[in-house]
């Protein structure tokens, strides 16, 4: 009888080792599937603050020039490009799954573990960094420009229905005179390296993702 017990006791062991290796294997495939899409997402939000800093270093560079020097440029594209619209949102099915139904224990090492749990806590740091920033744009630096620009020849870039040609549109040579949009573009620039330097950590760490949950 004590025999019957162990073999049916080995037996169900082995099935449940041979469970869990199918189910390991499944979630790892989805995670590696996941992270490439991330890797996508991620490469484009990037492009995204490059193009916010690079027009943004260009209307730095416009301050304190003479108006005809201003004249040729487009402003308004420039401003537009400055305050980035664009969102990101990842792939975390597969790791939402893994953590909240406790299956970090099907893993063979602690590298995929440590991993997910280090992407979890560089999501929250990322998350203040673009807090700031959006908080900085809409609270500070855009109430700031209202007296100054015209949103609505800005929103033209986009092909928004209400944008175009504004027919109060004012001369935004003042404001390329102001030592406080100087200042303004400056730390906008600050807050957009922050959020740059999140996604750098970030694309390193999905690449160590994927490198990890690469098909056995």
């Amino acid at each position: 009888m004590v025999i019957g017990i162990l073999i049916a006791l080995s037996i169900n062991n082995w099935n449940q080792n041979r469970l869990d290796s199918l189910e390991r294997k499944a979630l790892i495939t989805k995670l590696h599937v996941e992270f490439k899409e991330n890797k996508k997402a991620i490469n484009n939000y990037r492009m995204a603050e490059e193009q916010a800093m690079n027009s943004s270093i260009v209307l730095m560079n416009l301050i304190g020039l003479p108006e005809e020097e201003l004249l040729k440029h487009n402003l308004d594209s420039l401003l537009f490009q400055s305050f980035p619209s664009n969102e990101i949102a990842f792939a975390n099915n597969a790791v939402n799954n893994i953590l909240q139904n406790g299956r970090l224990n099907l893993f063979k090492d602690d590298t995929i573990s440590t991993l997910l749990y280090q992407w979890n806590s560089l999501a929250e740091i990322r998350k203040i960094r673009f807090e700031k920033l959006d908080s900085w744009n809409n609270d500070i630096f855009l109430p700031y420009l209202l007296p100054f620009i015209s949103f609505k020849e800005m929103d033209a870039n986009a092909n928004l229905r209400w944008g175009g040609k504004s027919k109060v549109k004012p001369s935004y040579y003042p404001l390329f005179q102001n030592v406080a949009f100087e200042n303004l573009l400056d730390n906008s620039l600050w807050l957009h390296k922050e959020v740059v330097v999140r996604l750098e950590e970030t694309d390193r760490l999905i690449d160590k993702i994927i490198e990890a949950t690469k098909p056995e």
